[in-house]
């Protein structure tokens, strides 16, 4: 692997408390919603990076819903909700109390 770079990717299929340590989180949503809570801004790096991808392809059907934790918020917002097929969101945190699209 000379010169590649390897993220962690997480795969879920049910509701999940993302971890600090995740980069990719690929959700399958063929069978249900799914709702991912951030992990608490103020434990993350500034500038830390999460993205959230629907591999599952029935985001339209069954919404990923990716909320934030105890104040935090995403763009002003408590929550963001993904509705379309293979929908992909690309999230950075200030490392105090928010998150930010990019």
């Amino acid at each position: 692997m000379s010169g590649a770079i390897v993220h962690k990717r997480k795969f879920v299929d049910s509701d999940y408390s993302v971890s600090i340590t995740d980069y990719y989180i690929g959700v399958d949503t063929d069978n249900s919603t799914v709702k991912l809570t951030l992990p608490v801004a103020s434990s993350m790096l500034d500038g830390q990076t999460i993205i959230v991808k629907d591999e599952g392809g029935a985001a339209n059907v069954n919404n990923i819903t990716i909320s934030g934790s105890a104040s935090d918020t995403i763009d002003g917002q408590n929550t963001v909700i993904l509705e379309s097929p293979f929908a992909s969101i690309q999230l950075y945190c200030n490392g105090t109390n928010k998150f930010f699209i990019c």
